[in-house]
């Protein structure tokens, strides 16, 4: 995604032009505030400020957010600034004052995410933390930032840091959690499925009690970067996975029984996307280096669904739904209404984890209505 933006230098964020019209905003936060314990259990979406910009009838704005279906969102993203010296970017467009409002009429609180896995963030991340000073610059900065625009918190997505990193990684945590006490503000962190093999820089036990909660990345399991079509979010490991690359099951047994993460503190995550396998017609199959692509549920798949010429399967192992294509010689994984209902309940009921959430909002957006949000929330209520 190339964002047009604008750089803020370190700890100077201009935000006098925004304020503003913000000062009734900030009143209404206050009024707001309340413990988040009131919220027994987390529906949190991710909200990227790009889906603003999609073509109709598939635009997605704060107009379009099912508010009453959710507890959070994770506004994605702000970003660092190349200097990686805690200095903050702003894209074009991000701000939304009506995401602000809307959700805290309806109770949701609002988080900002900052990072992602694109734009080489990781990689600033790593180098900011290394420094005291540019750690401090970010912890003031994200400070200003939620203060002067209404948030109740944020979202660290640093994807992700490196081995060398992980006291660092550990050290800004607590000094973001030092500046944004407990009770007053909101602290989550998106963290990976299976820390071992990507993401070793995540001290997992030592970040828990820092956080409020995280949200545990349990997708992308497989890709383009996987030499076989497989799944990519399987609610069980399928013996079969020829790598078994894991499924929400065994991140959560690890989170929980390995790192002994409570979970109460967890979200486990869903996608609202899936992903399309060129050259190959069979789960499992073997593709070299597999040539697919990243598709949204609500645009690309759903109307798949109706069309003839593609078979629907289901892999009950994984209990996963795929589907393929003979003539065209493809294969997609993806989630429907059927699975996205059956891992919320999985992990809300018969796991008693803390909450659920999804990358993205605005995946399933088909111009009318949310097929998957809809399953999400009615198995989650």
């Amino acid at each position: 995604m190339n964002y047009s933006v604008r750089q803020y230098p370190p700890a100077r964020i201009p935000f006098l032009s925004i304020l503003i019209g913000t000062f009734l905003l900030l009143l209404s936060c206050a009024a707001f505030a309340q413990s988040d314990a009131a919220v027994a259990k987390r529906l949190l979406g991710y909200y990227p400020s790009w889906s603003k910009g999609y073509k109709a009838p598939y635009t997605y704005s704060a107009a379009q957010i099912p508010y009453n279906e959710l507890t959070h969102i994770a506004h994605a993203f702000l970003l660092l600034d190349a200097k990686a010296d805690g200095g903050l970017v702003v894209p074009e467009g991000f701000l939304e004052p009506a995401l602000i409002s809307n959700a805290h009429a309806a109770g949701v609180k609002v988080l900002v995410s900052i990072g992602g896995g694109g734009g080489g963030q990781g990689a600033r991340f790593n180098k900011m933390a290394r420094e005291e000073s540019s750690r401090q610059n970010f912890v003031k900065n994200v400070h200003a930032f939620l203060t002067a625009n209404g948030y109740d918190g944020v979202d660290i997505d640093w994807e992700v840091p490196l081995a060398k990193d992980s006291s660092n990684c550990t050290t800004l945590m607590q000094e973001l959690r030092n500046e944004l006490p407990a009770g007053q503000w909101l602290i989550s962190m998106a963290t990976p499925s299976d820390p071992p093999s990507y993401g070793q820089g995540f001290d997992i036990p030592a970040l828990a009690p820092i956080v409020d909660f995280m949200n545990v990345m349990t997708y992308d399991f497989t890709g383009s970067w996987a030499s076989y079509a497989g799944l990519n979010s399987p609610l069980y490991q399928d013996l079969a996975d020829p790598i078994q690359s894991g499924s929400v099951k065994t991140s959560m047994d690890l989170y929980a029984n390995t790192y002994g993460v409570p979970p109460a503190q967890m979200n486990i995550g869903t996608p609202f996307y899936g992903y399309v396998f060129d050259g190959v017609d069979a789960l499992w199959a073997a593709c070299g280096k597999c040539a697919s692509s990243e598709q949204n549920y609500g645009s690309y798949i759903e109307p798949l669904l109706h069309s003839s010429e593609w078979k629907k399967e289901f892999d009950k192992s994984a209990q996963s739904p795929y589907m393929v294509n003979s003539s065209a010689g493809k294969f997609i994984t993806y989630d429907n209404e059927s699975s996205t209902t059956a891992k919320t309940r999985y992990v809300m009921k018969e796991r008693g984890f803390g909450g659920v959430f999804m990358w993205e909002l605005s995946a399933d957006y088909d111009g009318k209505s949310q097929e998957l949000m809809t399953a999400m929330y009615k198995a989650w209520k």
